[in-house]
């Protein structure tokens, strides 16, 4: 067991049978460069780690559990705005990535507890959080895999509990990869999307509200583009030069304005 950032880390075996997923999220690499597109080109007022904050509303003191938090981004970008009261719990599956989340929230000014949790078994009672936040993670599991994690969900929350599931829309970035489809596609990764995500949801919630991230990118670099697509399966680094050229092309045509379809699902009750 190991201590962190006044909490507590402990390792559990998580999604093993997916080998492709355990190296795309060992660290938190791949997830940065994909980070580093959005925060170099967006033309929104705010990043979506402030957004997906603006979206709570829980009491003043309340215990938070965060599932697939990767390396922390939307506890750190949102440091100086956690109540006091807050108990928060930074959760993934992965060992490494955990490891670079409690690096980076090491220098904030409050206490994290630090678990690796699978999403399909979570280690904690029922009726323990007040909220759960699942962003960006429902679209990485097989169908059932999914519908266990909401249950498994469903069962931590308090009965007056709210769990908030960001994702993105089938369309997201489709600009980006319609550019370079010679060379690969867009992951498989839509089996929890803001187009059919709800229906799930509804399974477990009685109430369950989408709301969207407007924005978009205004991309006037290549280099991040290419980082952000090798960070991803399916697109091979020996096309690193082809890759740079074609958007390089694409960017000296015209304005490359990239339209992002992303949001977040409010589920209570």
């Amino acid at each position: 067991m190991l201590k962190g950032a006044g909490g507590v880390w402990t390792a559990m075996d998580a999604w093993q049978d997916d080998d492709a997923l355990a190296d795309q999220y060992a660290d938190a690499s791949n997830l940065a460069a994909r980070q580093v597109l959005h925060a170099r080109f967006s033309t929104a007022d705010r990043s979506p780690h402030e957004w997906l904050f603006d979206q709570f509303d829980l009491p003043e003191d309340a215990m938070v559990l965060s599932l697939g938090s990767g390396h922390g981004a939307l506890w750190t970008a949102n440091a100086d705005r956690i109540p006091a009261g807050w108990d928060v719990t930074v959760t993934d599956n992965s060992a490494g990535m955990m490891m670079d989340a409690m690096e980076a929230l090491e220098d904030v000014d409050r206490e994290f507890d630090f678990d690796s949790v699978d999403a399909r078994d979570i280690p904690y009672p029922d009726d323990t959080f007040d909220a759960v936040t699942a962003h960006f993670v429902l679209s990485h599991l097989a169908a059932a895999d999914r519908e266990q994690a909401l249950s498994e969900i469903r069962r931590v929350l308090k009965p007056d509990g709210t769990l908030y599931a960001a994702t993105t829309g089938t369309d997201d970035l489709a600009a980006v990869f319609d550019a370079v489809a010679e060379f690969g596609s867009r992951p498989a990764d839509a089996g929890f999307a803001l187009e059919n995500g709800e229906a799930q949801l509804r399974e477990q919630f009685a109430s369950v509200e989408r709301r969207d991230f407007e924005d978009e990118l205004e991309i006037t670099k290549s280099e991040p583009l290419v980082a952000y697509l090798l960070s991803l399966p399916g697109f091979d680094g020996s096309d690193a030069f082809e890759l740079e050229r074609a958007f390089r092309d694409k960017i000296g045509e015209e304005r490359f304005v990239v339209e992002r379809s992303v949001g977040v699902f409010v589920a209570s009750g």
